[in-house]
């Protein structure tokens, strides 16, 4: 006999769901080599498109999403748990390149280390990052919110909206308390922006990055972009950025 209406036990909508995986495809190319992109602060992947685009007709190109920005997510809250999470969703794959810009040029440098320690050296890009702790000031906070707000279009859903500045706060959070510490022997390629009068998206002592990352890497190559930190992806200046991975993917050769 069926239950009456009323005693009817309840479905947990919750314990129904089941979030999508944190791999993405961006671009499958059969039997290319694998490039794995780690994206910077607020998880957004729309800036790192075009560039996949240009990755694509070399490589299969993929990146991980960031936690917190679905339904049910808590973001992560500290690189080594953003970087073991990468390395969970990289999986079986064995990436031959590691691009990360900003956030994810520190996540993606903990991710090749991790890889190194499977026996695996993928070249590691890194756009505009730095392996020293983040000083929290009000300026560069605002800065940071106001830029990936601005991605998010004029009127985002609410929800959306403080799913978003929750995974922001929690990542610039676990800069703040993160220093870069492990080497990596891979080739590693540091594409650094200019310094500017508002240049406070998480670190004004470039020169001081520079020399952590070349302590930390023996095989570094230092270059400099002519955009600032938030302009690099434009289409005006994507030449320059995939002009700059063609040339260190072409030494390998």
């Amino acid at each position: 006999m069926a239950q009456p209406a009323a005693s009817r036990p309840r479905a947990n909508p919750s314990a129904e769901v089941t979030l999508p995986g944190r791999l993405i495809t961006l671009v499958r190319r059969r039997d290319r080599p694998v490039c794995v992109m780690l994206p910077g602060a607020g998880g957004g992947l729309g800036p790192y498109l075009p560039l996949a685009s240009s990755l694509g007709t070399t490589h299969s190109v993929y990146a991980i999403r960031a936690a917190g920005l679905l339904p049910g997510e808590r973001p992560e809250t500290s690189v080594a748990e953003m970087a073991d999470a990468a390395l969970a969703a990289v999986g079986e794959l064995t990436p031959s390149m590691i691009f990360g810009w900003s956030l994810g040029g520190t996540v993606g440098w903990e991710l090749a280390v991790r890889l190194a320690d499977r026996g695996s050296t993928p070249d590691l890009v890194v756009v505009d990052a730095s392996p020293l702790p983040r000083p929290p000031t009000a300026a560069g906070d605002e800065r940071v919110r106001s830029a990936i707000l601005a991605g998010l279009g004029p009127r985002p859903e609410p929800r959306s909206l403080e799913r978003v500045l929750g995974t922001v706060s929690a990542q610039m959070r676990a800069l703040v308390d993160y220093r870069t510490e492990r080497p990596y022997p891979g080739r590693v390629l540091l594409l650094m922006c200019p310094d500017t009068p508002d240049s406070t998206e998480g670190f004004t002592d470039r020169a001081g990055a520079v020399r952590r990352w070349r302590e930390l890497a023996p095989d570094l190559r230092v270059e400099s972009l002519g955009a600032e930190h938030f302009a690099v992806f434009e289409q005006a200046n994507l030449g320059e950025l995939t002009d700059r991975i063609a040339e260190f993917q072409e030494q390998r050769c």
